[in-house]
């Protein structure tokens, strides 16, 4: 079972690999626990190291293509887990470009689900960008990318043309451009499409709303958007902080020296604490 991870550059998919990866060989999931590892996690390995340490992952660490291939065991049902995670750079080019990568798209249409990665301190009140009209996104065409394009339709291409125009798909708003996904997601779809909905840095956020709130308040478009097409997109939404705290400014005294599977935390839709892998077992829920 394969659930696709969805998310421009920073937006924390790496950041909750490598602490669901702790959660799990840690026993710090809940019912759900680790029964063998099917590919390589010396990255995830690396990545717990750099959170002892207090360090975030290093850049060239996110960009390579990092995955988490496990299996797991949830009371008598076992599950293979299979968690690609693609270079957010890799989406933003997508969906500038408006062509998609290949093995993505092959990803998507297989997927029995996906997390889509906002993170909360980018989207927080003048950080969005001015806010899109939900009818206008909804009307435009081509929505998001298209088929893979033959080798002579180059990258460079789109953007010249688009920046004669003075405008281009990059100066969306975070919240039109994850609804310009979700519409050309949907469109390379026959079936429901799973998605969990992972707002990242959770700790920022302040005073700390449920993240279903914080949704409908900070990223309205996309709120909208799950609303209208609920049949198509089942979601839920997630609040996720994968350090614990923001290492840049220091660890509150009281994290100070637990482990980085301790110290990360999980809040639902609701903002009730949770554990790392509820995203998972709503997914699993979800596809089965």
């Amino acid at each position: 079972m394969r659930f696709v991870l969805l998310g421009e550059q920073a937006t924390g998919k790496s950041s909750l690999l490598v602490a669901l990866y702790g959660a799990l060989v840690n026993r710090r999931a809940g019912d759900v626990r680790i029964v063998r590892t099917v590919d390589d996690v010396e990255f995830l390995s690396r990545g717990l190291l750099a959170f002892g340490r207090q360090e975030s992952l290093r850049r060239t660490e996110v960009d390579s293509d990092a995955s988490l291939i496990v299996e797991l065991a949830r009371g008598d049902q076992v599950v293979s887990l299979d968690i690609p995670d693609r270079s957010g750079e890799l989406l933003k080019h997508m969906l500038d470009a408006r062509v998609w990568d290949p093995d993505l798209l092959a990803q998507i249409r297989s997927a029995a689900g996906a997390m889509l990665f906002l993170r909360a301190d980018l989207l927080a009140p003048g950080k969005a960008g001015p806010k899109a009209d939900f009818d206008s996104v909804l009307s435009t065409e081509p929505a998001g990318p298209t088929e893979p394009a033959e080798p002579d339709e180059s990258a460079e291409t789109a953007e010249s043309e688009t920046a004669e125009l003075g405008w281009h798909p990059g100066l969306m708003p975070a919240d039109a451009r994850a609804v310009d996904l979700l519409q050309s997601l949907l469109d390379q779809r026959s079936r429901p499409l799973p998605l969990a909905i992972i707002v990242s840095a959770w700790d920022r956020v302040s005073p700390s709303p449920s993240p279903t709130a914080w949704l409908s308040e900070h990223v309205t478009l996309l709120d909208q958007y799950l609303a209208s097409n609920a049949d198509r997109l089942p979601h839920a939404v997630f609040g996720v902080s994968a350090q614990g705290g923001d290492f840049a400014t220091g660890l509150p005294s009281q994290l100070i020296g637990e482990d980085p599977w301790d110290r990360a935390y999980l809040v639902d839709s609701d903002g009730v604490r949770d554990t790392l892998l509820s995203p998972i077992v709503w997914l699993l829920d979800a596809a089965m």
